[in-house]
């Protein structure tokens, strides 16, 4: 294998499991496009790779059923592949072990760079195969061998180190078997010969002990980083290997609910800096489109709606740039179709987009396994949840911002400008329940907000308080759309829910 600076293997995972999502919902009969690319793209990374994830039986079995067959995937293939995959792993840790049991002294540079490009390989193999113990066990049994320096002296000496390329795969391993895609044989035997099912997928239980070995190599990486800060250069791949694992920390940030440190280290990496978002662009493509898509999610929370035109965020219009590469990706649709409608206050067509099957498809195969768990349902899915909770969150959000425009509106009028039908009276009914909820349980009637049932309409009358606050963004609001102040009691009431029912 070489040594090129090469991480796309990490696209494997994402792809079978955006396979098996797809393959669950309507798209598998309305679009079979999208899963035949989809298994195609996952089989060809195998091949380039040399590594055949559990799911490549079922890809290989759907592609021939739909007469997509190619002689390339074949289930000899697959077998001849695996084998080999079983057999270097197993002579490579007895090799290793080997190593331990005869030498009491450390490795020297040469031998300690053969044994790492082939504990490199094998890492690989792990990843995909799902055998995450395996590569964490060659990680530490190589860590035992030789002698990393933490702060080397010269720069040869830092390259052939490849100290934060040794993170990188523990930090990958980390992440893939506690939070992405934990597995356990069982589930890859099963997986392979059944019809494909979500549960190895969606059991998994994520509680913060979850991310502490995360947040221990982590603090490694930055200590590392810090001591030898001189030493890194743009083009060396120890600098790629460190920005690689802030991007997956980026993801944590988000599967943790901590938006606000999401926003704030996105912006910082990819707007006020360049280095980062070439990184991003040339080496980590497997986590941009995810990342863009959850900067959007992220804004629709902590944004105001009249803002989320890219254009207002990035005046070097780069990531306007990205999300309009492909008019297929995640991240394009959700730009498009959800982020500049709602800048529009077009809520109507915003919840005919997030109600749309297809579209809920997307988002759950590319990023449910990212999805925060605080949003998870009692079967453990967090796709549906997590959206709806997304929609109350923009209704709340206009809502609010219609209450700084009226001193009283029907029910029935908050619905309408909401963007729902108001002939569907359960969906109306459903609305005004949680808008009630809302108003009583943020204690909202101490600002003047609430609602009186005989008349059925929310009120909201001028109450001065300590700190004036509520009042004085009544004052002077004239137009909804573009009224700015009138947003940000729509992004403090935000706030108060997050803390209240997500901490």
């Amino acid at each position: 294998m070489s040594n090129v600076f090469d991480v796309g293997y990490l696209s494997i995972n994402q792809l079978a499991y955006q396979f098996i999502k797809l393959s669950q919902s309507n798209v598998s009969k309305t679009n079979s496009g999208i899963l035949i690319d989809t298994a195609t793209k996952c089989l060809q990374l195998m091949r380039k790779y040399e590594v055949i994830h559990p799911v490549a039986d079922h890809l290989v079995h759907y592609l021939s059923k739909v007469g997509r067959s190619s002689i390339e995937f074949t289930n000899q293939w697959i077998d001849e592949t695996r084998t080999l995959n079983e057999s270097y792993l197993l002579q490579l840790d007895h090799d290793v072990r080997q190593i331990l049991d005869q030498s009491m002294d450390t490795l020297s540079q040469e031998k300690s760079q053969e044994l790492f490009n082939k504990i490199r390989k094998a890492v690989i193999i792990a990843i995909v195969q799902n055998k995450y113990d395996d590569g964490l066990v060659l990680l530490n049994n190589y860590i035992t061998a030789v002698d990393f320096s933490t702060q080397p002296k010269t720069k040869e000496q830092f390259i052939s180190n490849r100290y934060m390329e040794f993170l990188f795969y523990q930090y990958v391993l980390n992440i893939f078997s506690l939070i992405w895609f934990p597995n356990d044989e069982a589930d890859s035997n099963r997986i392979a010969i059944k019809p494909l099912s979500a549960g190895k997928f969606s059991k998994a239980t994520v509680t913060n002990n979850s991310y502490k070995p995360l947040n221990q190599i982590l603090s490694k990486v930055k200590n590392y980083h810090t001591k030898n800060e001189s030493l890194f250069g743009v083009t060396d791949d120890e600098t790629r290997y460190y920005w690689g694992i802030l991007f997956f920390n980026l993801c944590l940030l988000f599967k943790q609910f901590k938006f606000v440190e999401f926003y704030d280290s996105f912006t910082e990496y990819f707007i006020e800096q360049q280095e980062p978002l070439n990184y991003l662009v040339h080496d980590f493509d497997a986590l941009k489109s995810n990342l863009l898509a959850m900067f959007g999610i992220v804004s629709i929370f902590l944004k105001p709606f009249n803002s989320l035109r890219l254009i207002d965020i990035d005046t070097e219009n780069n990531l306007i740039d990205l999300c309009s590469e492909d008019p297929a990706s995640l991240e394009y649709k959700f730009y498009g179709q959800v982020m500049v409608p709602l800048a529009k206050c077009d809520f109507k067509n915003v919840r005919s987009v997030l109600h749309n099957e297809d579209f809920v498809a997307d988002i759950i195969s590319q990023l449910e396994y990212n999805l925060p768990v605080s949003c998870r349902t009692n079967d453990g899915n967090t796709g549906p949840s997590f959206i709806n909770y997304m929609m109350s969150i923009i209704d709340s959000k206009n809502f609010f911002v219609i209450l700084t425009n009226s001193k009283e509106i029907s029910r029935l009028k908050v619905a309408e400008l909401l963007g729902y039908d108001i002939t569907d009276q359960n969906s109306v009914a459903q609305l005004s329940n949680s808008l009630i909820g809302i108003i009583s349980a943020l204690d909202l009637q101490r600002y003047g907000v609430s609602y009186d049932s005989k008349t059925q309409n929310f009120t909201n009358e001028e109450i001065r308080d300590a700190s004036g606050e509520i009042a004085e963004l009544q004052e002077n609001i004239n137009d909804l759309q573009a009224e700015v102040r009138a947003e940000t009691l729509a992004t403090r009431m935000t706030e108060l829910l997050l803390e209240k029912y997500y901490n």
